[in-house]
């Protein structure tokens, strides 16, 4: 009868081990990299703007694929895409932006879903609602808060605070951001069912 040898047993068993982890390893291969992208000249101030692969232009109907370079925007009822702002008199550096979620592809495919939860100018109660209940403090007299964007990926809002000029123009002094949460609750009723006033997705 053969001698049993407990090294030779816990050798084997480590030999195997390793060929199972090293089938795991190669079945699952490197761990996924993030994509990073070169955020447009015009984008918001935003810290994690370079994970964003797409903007959603609400007043505009409009979306910037950031990969590739392109403005989509409908053309005769059908999507079309161009490397230049296809509208005239839009200043993208003012303009109000959705920063769409980082697992988002080809948005315009469901432009109907974002129309809806993302309304034209609604955008425009946000000033009057951090200014009138104080969320955002210590802006001195003659400088004015803006929206500015979205970020769907930390469900804030960014806003600028501009100062007023002698002239009657106004330059960005500071960028704030404000959690959807606490502008929401003042929004008008009708507008909670949106993403935009009621940091819910809608349906």
């Amino acid at each position: 009868m053969k001698k049993f040898h407990p090294y030779l047993s816990i050798r084997c068993l480590a030999i195997l081990a390793g060929i199972a982890l090293s089938f795991a390893f190669n079945s699952c291969g490197a761990p996924a990299i993030s994509a990073s992208y070169t955020a447009p000249d015009w984008a918001p101030a935003y810290s994690d703007a370079s994970s964003v692969p797409y903007y959603y232009f609400p007043d505009y109907d409009m979306y910037y694929d950031v990969g590739a370079g392109q403005y989509y925007y409908l053309n005769n009822g059908a999507w079309a895409a161009s490397a230049a702002v296809p509208y005239s008199g839009v200043d993208l550096g003012s303009s109000y932006t959705v920063l769409l979620g980082r697992g988002t592809t080809h948005p315009w495919d469901r432009d109907d879903y974002y129309r809806r939860n993302y309304p034209a100018h609604a955008h425009e109660q946000y000033g009057p609602i951090v200014t009138n209940n104080h969320v955002i403090t210590n802006v001195p007299d003659g400088h004015v808060v803006m929206p500015r964007a979205f970020n769907e990926n930390t469900n804030r809002v960014t806003f600028d605070e501009r100062a007023r000029a002698a002239n009657g123009t106004q330059r960005r002094v500071a960028t704030h951001e404000v959690p959807m949460e606490r502008i929401a609750p003042n929004m008008p009723a009708q507008s909670r069912s949106y993403r935009y006033g009621g940091a819910v997705r809608g349906r």
